[in-house]
This record gives structure tokens, C-alpha cells and sequence, in this order.
């Protein structure tokens, strides 16, 4: 902590004896983000009891007929200063505070004038002593729960802002384990081609450059538009192209309407890069790689195909393969932190190619200028 730190901390905020309550103010989403806690209803019944108990005690010097009133009206009062409290709950702020407490101390002096013209000073002694102990608790009470309320919510600001961090960290982290898998296979082609010579060393250059610019810009982001997705994806694919040449065909087809669905940087990329790895490699001759977009159910439904050799029909060979390599797994986990439980990606064989279909499933939503998505 600093010098400054330590120096306002030792100050003495001589408002707080006329004006107390937190300086701390929240907005509007801050309360929705992190004030939503439903009110505890156990402090109601726990504060009604103990106030029953000490009323019980206390008016059995009362007497006469007089007890029961000031036994159900200081009842009354404290229903009253809970459903204030409740409020307060809701609006944790030091002027809310201040304006219950000075009201509730204006009700106490109109009461007290009241019994002392009806009943007189002397039989108004104990009614009073009993207002003013309601009073001071219920202002203590009140002051209690709104600083801890304030406390409370500013703990969870921290834990959520926290959370926040460490998943952008996270992606990152996981975004940086995909970039080089493709990147490292090129530049080895590229290396070989120019070291013998070989013609298709220019055009890959080109394509490789060309695929950096498109992507590297998208990976600083949490999510970004199917439709910038896609082009970053059609660099890579004239990159294969160069690398593997004619006998690589691709079929793309997507719905206008999807063209703004947000994704996670580089997950459509990824599982184009498994079709080529796993499904145009290992395939002597001709190979297709497509890819669709659609509305499914409401749903965005994405799907890459190939017409390679598709998943081993062994369960457990097969159950491995949905998982196989960094890209992947990765994917999945970058997936359920954009989207948690709504989106999917399964793996399947095709029943008209026999290849491998990757199915990625997202809730329907539309992107910003900034690449966050709106509802």
C-alpha cells in the first residue's frame, strides 16, 4: 500500500457521524451483475423472534390495559423497519440509509409527542424507552446490513472481474496452442520448396501471408462474426491448396442470415484443419472438404465434411478420434466457455461420403461492430 494509501486510510471521515452509510455507489449493472442475492427471509424470522422474547420481558412492567397495544404497535414497527430493510437490501446506498433513519427518527419523536399529550409524561416513561430501544436497533440494524451488503457486493465484483481474467487468460492460452500446429506444417513445406526450388514455393508464400494478415488480428478478441471466420478459413484453404494442389476441391455454403453468428476465434479453422489433416491427407486422389452453415431448431448449425476415411468403427478407437489432438479438445473448451451448455460439437461418420462430419451447434445471436455478441 502507499504512503497516499495509508494516509487516506488514517483519515477520519467526520461525515460518517452525521451522514454515515458507504461512500461506494453502484450502477444500475453493477447491481444486476452482482447484486441479484434474493433477500434472506431466515433474518425476518430470526429478528421477529428475538423481538417477541424482549417485548414479552419488557411490557410486564407495563400493565393494565395498555400492554397489548404497545406489544402489537412495537410489533408493527419492527415488520415495518424489516420490509424497510428489505428495501435497503436492494438499494445498498448511503442516502437510502440515511433517509430511513432520519425517517424512523422523525416517526419516534411524533409517537412520543403523541403519548405524552394523550397520556401524559409520567405513563409515557416506559412506551418511550421501549421506542427509543427500537429505534437505536433498528438504525444499528439497518447500518449493519447495508455495509455488509455493500461489502458483499464488492466481493462478488472482484470474483467476477477475477473469473473474467482468468477465462481471457485461458483462451489465450488456448488459442496460442492452436495458431502454431498449422503454421509450423506450412513453413516446412515452404522451407523444402524453396530449398529445391520448386515453383509452388511463391504461391504458398502468398497464400501464407495472406492467411497471417487475415488472422492474426482475430485471435486478440473473445469472439468474432462467422462471416470473418470464413475468410481467415479461405486463406488457410488456398494455403492447402499450394500445398497439395488440385486434388483438393472445397464446397462452401452458408446462409446470409448466419454471416454475423458469433463463434470463438479459430474454431471453424480448426475443424477445417482436422478435415484436411485427417480426412484429405491419408486419402490417394481426389478428396472434397465442404462446408455449410444453416438454421436447425433454432439453432446455428455449422458442419465440415470430408470424404476421407472417417472414424475407425472401433467404439474405442472412434470415442479417442472425437478428442484427437490439441485442436480439438481445445475447441470444446473454448466452446463451453462462450456458450456454456447450449452449444455442442460431435463428431460422426457420413453415411453418403464416409468421411467425417463435425458438427458445431451454437444458440442464434448476432455480432457488433466490436465482435461482442448481442442478444
Amino acid at each position: 500500500m502507499s504512503a497516499e494509501s495509508k494516509s487516506a486510510s488514517n483519515c477520519t471521515d467526520w461525515r460518517q457521524y452525521w451522514y454515515p452509510g458507504p461512500p461506494r455507489i453502484f450502477s444500475a449493472a453493477e447491481m444486476e451483475r452482482a447484486g441479484s442475492q434474493p433477500w434472506p427471509r431466515m433474518i425476518e424470522h430470526m429478528v421477529l423472534v428475538d423481538v417477541i422474547v424482549l417485548l414479552a420481558v419488557a411490557v410486564q412492567g407495563f400493565g393494565g390495559q395498555r400492554s397489548p397495544i404497545l406489544f402489537a404497535g412495537l410489533l408493527l414497527l419492527t415488520w415495518l423497519g424489516l420490509r424497510a430493510a428489505q428495501w435497503l437490501w436492494q438499494h445498498p446506498t448511503r442516502k437510502a440509509l440515511n433517509l430511513l433513519t432520519f425517517g424512523a427518527g422523525g416517526l419516534f419523536g411524533l409517537l412520543s409527542l403523541v403519548g405524552v399529550k394523550t397520556l401524559g409524561r409520567d405513563a409515557m416513561n416506559l412506551p418511550m424507552m421501549l421506542m427509543g430501544a427500537w429505534f437505536f436497533a433498528v438504525a444499528s440494524g439497518w447500518w449493519i446490513l447495508v455495509i455488509v451488503r455493500v461489502q458483499q457486493i464488492e466481493a462478488r465484483l472482484r470474483e467476477l472481474d477475477d473469473q473474467r481474467r482468468h477465462t481471457a487468460l485461458q483462451t489465450q492460452l488456448l488459442q496460442a496452442q492452436i495458431q502454431p500446429h498449422f503454421l509450423f506444417n506450412s513453413l516446412a513445406a515452404l522451407d523444402h520448396w524453396v530449398s529445391s526450388g520448386d515453383a509452388r514455393a511463391t504461391p504458398l508464400l502468398r497464400s501464407l501471408t495472406g492467411y497471417l494478415r487475415a488472422t492474426l488480428p482475430l485471435f486478440n478478441r473473445e469472439q468474432i462474426a462467422l462471416g470473418e471466420e470464413l475468410a481467415a478459413v479461405r486463406e488457410y484453404l488456398a494455403v492447402m491448396q499450394a500445398r497439395v494442389g488440385e486434388r483438393l476441391r472445397v464446397e462452401i455454403e452458408i446462409e446470409p442470415s448466419l454471416q454475423d453468428q458469433p463463434l470463438p476465434p479459430a474454431l471453424l479453422l480448426t475443424l477445417v484443419e482436422n478435415a484436411i489433416e485427417h480426412g484429405v491427407m491419408p486419402k490417394l486422389g481426389a478428396a472434397c472438404v465442404r462446408i455449410e452453415a444453416r438454421r436447425v431448431s433454432g439453432m446455428a448449425e455449422l458442419s465440415v465434411s470430408d470424404d476421407g476415411p472417417g472414424l475407425p468403427a472401433d467404439a474405442d478407437a472412434a470415442a479417442s478420434s472425437c478428442h484427437r489432438g490439441v485442436g480439438l479438445a481445445n475447441s470444446r473448451e473454448r466452446l463451453a466457455q462462450a456458450f456454456g451448455a447450449e452449444a455442442s460439437l460431435t463428431l460422426a461418420n457420413s453415411a453418403d461420403t464416409g468421411g467425417c462430419v463435425a458438427t458445431l451447434s451454437l444458440p442464434l445471436q448476432a455480432t457488433s461492430a466490436q465482435g461482442e455478441p448481442t442478444q
